[in-house]
């Protein structure tokens, strides 16, 4: 089959020698092809309309009757040109149609439905009826294509949240529930499983996120758990950057991590980093620690960021948590001036002679190393923004961040909540779990028991 390169001008010139070759195949009589030849001559068909319809006539040329056969299929824009160029030119309907494939029936619905008629000063129809003369109509094809998307949009089937206002009802409820974050994946498996009370059907977590950025029913991107992170381009391209690290930072490397922990096959394994409030100036800190397996958080305040403010902190966890050494094996931390006090992070503030947990350091500005921990600073910062002062958070606050991340049901949890799977890592070896207990949430009221 000839094709038409897309930057190609066709000339009228070349038009006609392709209906005067194809004159028969193309079933136009000696006057058709005169009307249609002097037709391409008129100001009304632009360079476009006239590409559109040479390639028309190379489909029409090369047409399988047995592939259309039986296949009902819209008109589209390259039709709607072919039927603007031959009614313009004179030719009737029933030729139309076995130009473009249709029955002539279905041409007049088309002519009529999207004809523009033109009032003529001596049309009986005119302000202007002195002289009688019949009024003219002239078949638009963009306005044909315009009302035919318009007609597609109108008969478009409504959203389930349209539809039904039970499962509406509990979708933005659990948007906006405070105590827990729900993102539109978690609620789209919560509805596919039975789990939301009242709810009429299930619905998909894409038909949340079409509401939200459409801004329907009071719903914004601030109520998604990760606000505008969603709709914004992702930049996956982490800095690998490196530098010299110390000797002893060396031998306790990522590097010479066990293997079963890099590929998280152990359940004792934590991600460990600080998050500050205002980077200059003594201020408190947050330490954060992460189980991988369950992705449990732990937030803990420190004085500042020093060495010995995090040796505190890991001394005040110990005497909180008594079995900690089983929880909490091996830890990998990054590079920053407050992991410097590496053996007394290490040792037990219960017996001074024995190791609480392995440390592991990253390398220098690899983060990526610990993408476990790295997202879960960045859901901390849904609720403590840069800029802002520790200080200014008390007790009570920072529990309630680790509250609603630790509720929060995980896809890569099989939708369960880190909390869940925490607990019952910790029960399968026997380890007293009452100091979870302060993290527990009531569930909101929406969903089924």
């Amino acid at each position: 089959m000839n094709t038409v390169q897309k930057d190609n001008n066709i000339t009228k010139k070349e038009v006609q020698e392709l209906l005067e070759r194809n004159q028969k195949n193309l079933g136009l009589s000696d006057k058709n092809l005169e009307k249609l030849v002097k037709s391409m001559r008129s100001h009304t068909i632009s360079r476009q309309m006239r590409k559109i319809f040479y390639q028309e006539c190379l489909k029409k040329i090369e047409r399988n009757e047995e592939e259309t056969k039986g296949k009902f299929k819209h008109l589209t824009i390259e039709d709607r040109i072919g039927i603007e160029i031959l009614h313009t030119a004179g030719f009737n309907n029933a030729f139309i149609g076995i130009f473009v494939g249709k029955n002539r029936s279905s041409i007049k619905r088309e002519i009529d439905k999207n004809a523009i008629e033109i009032w003529d000063i001596n049309s009986i129809k005119s302000p202007y009826k002195e002289k009688k003369q019949i009024n003219i109509k002239y078949y638009s094809s963009e306005k044909a294509q315009k009302n035919a998307e318009g007609n597609k949009l109108k008969n478009r089937k409504k959203c389930k949240l349209d539809r039904y206002l039970n499962l509406r009802y509990a979708v933005v409820s659990l948007l906006k529930e405070k105590n827990i974050d729900y993102s539109p994946d978690v609620i789209a498996n919560l509805s596919k499983e039975g789990k939301i009370k009242e709810a009429e059907t299930s619905v998909g977590a894409n038909a949340i996120y079409r509401a939200v950025k459409a801004r329907k029913y009071g719903l914004t991107v601030n109520d998604l758990p990760h606000g505008r992170g969603y709709f914004k381009k992702q930049n996956n391209n982490p800095h690998t950057q490196t530098k010299e690290i110390s000797e002893r930072k060396k031998e306790i490397s990522i590097e010479v991590m066990p293997e079963e922990i890099k590929n998280k096959e152990t359940n004792t394994h934590f991600e460990g980093d600080s998050v500050v409030g205002v980077a200059k100036g003594r201020h408190n800190t947050l330490i954060t620690l992460v189980n991988t397996a369950s992705q449990f958080l732990l937030i803990k305040r420190s004085e500042n960021k020093t060495g010995q403010a995090t040796v505190n902190v890991f001394d005040k966890l110990e005497e909180e948590i008594p079995e900690l050494y089983k929880i909490m094996e091996t830890l990998l931390l990054d590079n920053g001036i407050e992991f410097s006090k590496i053996e007394e992070m290490m040792t037990s503030v219960k017996d001074r002679e024995k190791k609480r947990f392995q440390i592991y350091f990253t390398h220098p500005y690899a983060s990526y190393e610990r993408g476990c921990n790295e997202n879960k600073n960045r859901l901390i910062r849904r609720y403590f923004k840069k800029g802002n002062l520790v200080e200014d958070l008390s007790d009570e606050d920072i529990l309630n961040i680790a509250k609603k991340i630790n509720n929060m049901p995980r896809k890569a949890l099989g939708y369960k909540t880190p909390l869940e799977v925490f607990e019952n890592n910790l029960k399968k070896k026997g380890i007293d779990t009452s100091f979870l207990d302060v993290y527990r949430i009531k569930l909101p009221k929406c969903l089924a028991a």
